[in-house]
């Protein structure tokens, strides 16, 4: 988690200094408009404020035509997305996680970087007076953070939503038998997302303990059609009392007691 945390203050600091881009008269021109600006409560913008119009997603609670609209998911043998069929979103995501939009920066910006290595490890290649080791030096330094933040955030979840069937009534008992979530997922490119089906069963648990050796995640379940096992990075302390129940669901399947599961 720390090095998340970590990762996400280094994005924010490139992007400040991308927008002030080291002139003088522009951080001298900001200072002058915050000093002057009155930070109210309702004029100031946390990371719980996610930007959903930055990260490109097939999931979309407003549409009009949210009744008819079809959802599509994908499952861990294919690597493109299919209709479910009977199916809708709910109205707002029971899940947003703060992070989302610094996670599809770095997924950006760190593969921008690596396609630029490549043109540098072309150039040192081309060379007569370096030697090719500079080639190989150039593509594993500028690769090496790509394949990092790549293999650590591939589980992050962006939104959850609670899925409605078109076919039944929506009762308490129809909701909590058969309920179903759509988990939301980042590409590699951090520019689209892809949704990821989970039954709130016995298989939806908790994940091993962090550590740096494998990507974040915090839930697990085992996929019905294929039986894989799938991972998913979803923030505590986020989405208020209907994330609380489901926290206390996974819990509760996984043998802890935090006082968060409701019979």
């Amino acid at each position: 988690m720390c090095e998340l945390q970590i990762l996400l203050v280094i994005v924010r600091i490139m992007m400040w200094v991308s927008a002030v881009k080291y002139k003088p008269s522009a951080v001298s021109a900001t200072l002058r408009h915050l000093s002057h600006t009155t930070v109210s409560r309702s004029s100031f913008r946390t990371d719980s404020n996610v930007e959903t119009d930055e990260i490109s997603s097939s999931n979309d609670p407003w549409s009009p035509t949210l009744l008819s609209d079809t959802v599509y998911i994908r499952t861990p043998n294919s690597l493109r997305s299919h209709p479910l069929p009977g199916y809708r979103l709910s109205y707002s995501p029971l899940y947003e996680a703060p992070g989302s939009k610094y996670v599809a920066m770095m997924k950006r910006l760190t593969l921008s970087f690596a396609v630029l290595g490549c043109y540098g490890a072309k150039l040192f290649y081309e060379s007569a007076q370096f030697d090719d080791l500079y080639a190989l030096a150039t593509l594993v330094g500028c690769w090496t953070p790509t394949a990092v933040v790549q293999y650590k955030t591939k589980d992050y979840v962006t939104r959850i939503f609670r899925l409605y069937s078109k076919d039944k009534p929506q009762t308490l008992e129809n909701l909590v038998n058969d309920e179903k979530l759509i988990l939301e997922k980042l590409n590699a490119t951090g520019g689209r997302t892809y949704n990821c089906l989970v039954n709130v069963d016995s298989s939806l648990q908790l994940d091993k303990p962090p550590k740096w050796s494998r990507p974040y995640s915090s839930w697990k379940d085992i996929e019905p059609t294929t039986g894989k096992t799938r991972h998913f990075y979803v923030a505590d302390d986020m989405g208020g009392v209907k994330m609380d129940r489901l926290w206390g669901i996974v819990e509760h399947n996984s043998g802890v007691d935090n006082g968060r599961y409701i019979k």
